[in-house]
């Protein structure tokens, strides 16, 4: 029987390769922000982050007015094999988001789709 790819994300997702700020344990640290949607993201970090970690991220994304700050989960930690210095791919689910930051988020959500079409 022949494989199926499903699709399990709800909401659209972008790849994107954008710097952000990513807070494990209060204090910013730099990440690299490599898909997203309004329901979470997925980031390139130099450290790896436990499971169900709360994290804040603030997102400065092209186009929005000011930054934001949102609240999310640690749902998926995989080293990446190859890279020195180690670097982690962060999978983070969001808790918290205003729905000004989650109408900026899927705007340019949409728009990144469009322009890869």
């Amino acid at each position: 029987m022949p494989k199926v790819d499903l699709e399990r994300r709800r909401a659209p997702r972008a790849a994107v390769n954008i710097p952000i700020q990513l807070s494990p344990r209060g204090e910013a640290q730099p990440a690299t922000l490599t898909n997203l949607s309004t329901s979470g993201l997925g980031c390139q970090f130099g450290e790896a982050i436990t499971e169900m970690t709360l994290v804040g991220i603030d997102l400065d994304l092209p186009g929005a007015s000011e930054p934001a700050r949102v609240q999310g989960v640690v749902v998926r930690c995989d080293k990446i094999r190859g890279i020195n210095p180690p670097t982690y791919e962060i999978g983070v689910f969001f808790t918290e988001m205003s729905n000004e930051t989650r109408a900026v988020v899927m705007e340019f959500v949409e728009q990144q789709l469009s322009e890869a079409t």
